[in-house]
């Protein structure tokens, strides 16, 4: 299975990942996202990784929840231990915590605030 992105996200923040999914494969961008892209009765963390090992860039939906989430630790770091390029995309100000600042130190970061996300989801 191979896509162009793997969308890492926080649970609160679904809405605006699944709306920046939308935008991109209505611009032909091969997306893998969950809990969409999970097949029925799969191992869940197995499809995570081989999702992330399929991707060519994981797109790092960042806010103060993916911050502390530890799903999207775990994410982050099996996409680094996979030589994965990861794009954060913070959805609001706030920087990453020591944990994720030592994943995502060296990676450009991309700002989507202020208001409205489209224009900045347009620029990816």
């Amino acid at each position: 299975m191979t896509h162009d992105l793997f969308v890492s996200y926080s649970q609160p923040d679904r809405n605006c990942a699944f709306a920046i999914v939308q935008r991109l494969e209505a611009r032909g961008i091969n997306v893998w996202i969950a809990p969409r892209d999970v097949s029925p009765s799969a191992d869940w963390a197995a499809e995570i990784i081989d999702a992330i090992a399929g991707a060519r860039l994981m797109l790092l939906i960042f806010s103060g929840s993916s911050n502390e989430s530890d799903q999207v630790r775990r994410e982050v770091e099996r996409a680094v231990h996979k030589q994965l390029r990861i794009l954060p995309f913070r959805i609001e100000d706030v920087l990453p915590s020591k944990s994720l600042e030592y994943f995502l130190s060296t990676q450009h970061w991309m700002d989507a605030f202020p208001p409205p996300l489209e224009p900045h989801v347009d620029r990816l």
